[in-house]
């Protein structure tokens, strides 16, 4: 069998250039590391969400953001922003500021490197999110986009060193690109409006300051590809009120469950960190609970841990037992409110937006009198 290498300065070479490669992360400091806005600039906005939309949010404008709704796609696809907006407009006798800071893929790790970014650059007088937890022990597939050693690695300090090295790789991935956005910036890609209406394998949407109405009917995920039904528009009908939406408190907690299903201690920590980071902004955080097709069945709203303890940070918990928001609906009817098992569409957003709105606006007027 021929040797590896034809001589010992080969192996040399090679064992460097390895080497050169595995510390790259310590090697980038961050005096040199170009602008975190790159970040939101490498890659297709089908893959992760509207990024030239979040880089634009995030570090071009200067607004102060009276409502950001934060998190993965429960979040984006779940809230119609410009509704909100709107309402409160109305409100306040003044053009409101309401965005939806949201993207795909579950996990509180890329959460709060994405709302550090956008509370170190823009001020936002509330946030609201929802449960952005992941169940498996690995940090988002994109990690490489927002993790950079150097800047990071006390944010992942005391973590399991599984994790810890989960990260430093990550960070190996994403030196290369970091690398290239020295010698030139990333050309912010320009979303066409073909690019508006076609998302995936036929599934629709419409972009709302952020949000997402997703213009498809159900499907089930499977290992095959695919095929996402047409929309059949439908408007429930419902004893569903806004007033039915609720504020957890002494009183109305029998209208919450918690399970206290499994969340990796990890991602808690990193749940922690984001809210101490709104809390030290001066921003009112607030838990929504969106619903999903698994809600069904339920009398109570279930949720997978008590926010304001596994956060340790004061926060406000809303949502609509499920029992009043799909009350009366057959199931034929029900699966009409979503595009797939955890989604919901632009039937449900539709539903949902309004029956919530008048609890999120008395929450920013609680908070902003203060």
């Amino acid at each position: 069998m021929r040797p590896a290498f034809s001589s010992t300065k080969q192996a040399a070479l090679f064992t460097f250039i390895v080497f050169f490669v595995l510390l790259l992360p310590i090697l980038l400091l961050p005096g040199i590391l170009p602008s975190r806005s790159e970040n939101y600039l490498t890659q297709g906005w089908t893959t992760f969400g509207n990024l030239p939309y979040l880089s634009r949010q995030i570090f071009q404008e200067k607004t102060d953001v009276d409502v950001a709704f934060v998190g993965a796609s429960k979040v984006w696809e779940g809230v119609d922003t410009s509704y909100v907006q709107q309402k409160l407009s109305e409100r306040l006798g003044r053009p409101a500021v309401v965005r939806t800071i949201a993207w795909g893929g579950s996990g509180f790790d890329t959460f709060f490197f994405v709302v550090r970014d956008l509370l170190e650059n823009r001020k936002v007088k509330m946030v609201v999110f929802d449960d952005a937890s992941e169940e498996s022990n690995y940090p988002h597939p994109l990690t490489h986009y927002w993790f950079r050693f150097d800047e990071d690695a006390k944010e992942i300090s005391g973590f399991p060193t599984q994790i810890q090295l989960d990260y430093y790789f990550a960070a190996i991935l994403g030196a290369p690109r970091l690398l290239l956005d020295l010698c030139r910036s990333n050309i912010p890609c320009e979303i066409r409006e073909p690019d508006t209406k076609l998302w995936g394998n036929g599934s629709y949407l419409t972009n709302q300051l952020g949000s997402v109405a997703m213009q498809q009917g159900f499907c089930r995920p499977s290992k095959t590809l695919r095929e996402y039904p047409k929309l059949d528009p439908f408007v429930p009908v419902t004893g569903a009120q806004p007033s039915d939406c609720v504020l957890y408190s002494a009183e109305t907690k029998n209208q919450f469950e918690f399970s206290e299903g499994t969340i990796p201690q990890w991602q808690i920590n990193f749940a922690r960190q984001f809210a101490a980071l709104v809390i030290e902004k001066h921003a009112k955080l607030v838990q929504l609970h969106i619903p999903d097709l698994g809600d069904i069945g339920h009398f109570a709203i279930p949720e997978r841990t008590f926010w304001p303890d596994s956060l340790r940070a004061n926060v406000a918990m809303i949502g609509i037992p499920p029992g009043k928001l799909f009350g009366g609906l057959k199931e034929e009817e029900a699966l009409k409110l979503f595009a797939d098992p955890v989604h919901l569409n632009q039937n449900g957003q539709q539903y949902f937006t309004p029956l919530v709105t008048p609890k999120i606006l008395q929450l920013y007027e609680t908070a902003t009198n203060n």
